[in-house]
């Protein structure tokens, strides 16, 4: 799942989680490590943030710390989304270093070779991959509805995690390979899924299994 392009249109092994709603956090050290999401591109992180994965106003007051492209970010309506971007939204980081990297803060001065500055290069608008990285109290507060939707993620990275939580979900859990009902422990076999590189995963919450 890298290059800027990365396969547009490929068609994704669907993966689709049921849990029982305890289980939904559990996906949380997923979005930490960064996943893709299909969206509009060529748009400020501003209106990402609102239009895109629907953040409430209240949630982006808790963004303090954005990160485009390597780059810290001051100003979320002149930052501008492409094809291929990385973005890293952390709530409010302890020390220097999250003082540092606050939007509009204080010491923001002292990374300002760093600040992100738009480039001046084209960016038409249209839709693409972007990568998001969620960290700390935002992957609770924003984390449930991105997995509700659907990410894609590397099928390795995946089944890496399952593979250290097997028997956590075990139980308490349903899950689909492009609608067709599968056992959580024998994903890694599974033709459909080990020959890809790629998966869409989604998590939803709902009643847990006898």
């Amino acid at each position: 799942m890298t290059g800027k392009n990365s396969a547009e249109r490929e068609p994704y092994p669907r993966l689709a989680f049921v849990v029982a709603e305890p289980l939904v956090s559990r996906f949380f050290q997923l979005l930490q490590q960064g996943v893709m999401i299909r969206s509009r591109t060529g748009c400020s992180v501003e209106a990402f943030l609102k239009e895109e994965i629907k953040a409430t106003p209240e949630t982006i007051e808790k963004i303090q710390s954005i990160v485009l492209d390597g780059k810290p970010v001051d100003d979320i309506n002149a930052a501008v989304l492409r094809d291929g971007s990385t973005l890293a939204l952390s709530a409010a980081m302890p020390g220097l270093v999250g003082a540092t990297l606050r939007r509009g803060g204080t010491y923001s001065s002292f990374r300002g070779a760093i600040t992100y500055h738009e480039s001046g290069r084209a960016c038409t608008p249209g839709e693409g991959w972007v990568r998001i990285k969620l960290f700390n109290l935002l992957m609770a507060e924003m984390g449930t509805g991105l997995l509700r939707k659907g990410v894609l993620l590397r099928s390795a990275d995946l089944l890496g995690f399952l593979a250290d939580r097997a028997q956590e979900f075990r139980h308490g859990c349903s899950v689909t390979l492009n609608g067709r009902s599968v056992n959580v422990g024998m994903l890694g076999s599974d033709a459909g899924l080990g020959r890809a590189d790629n998966v869409l995963l989604s998590v939803t919450s709902g009643p847990a299994e006898a």
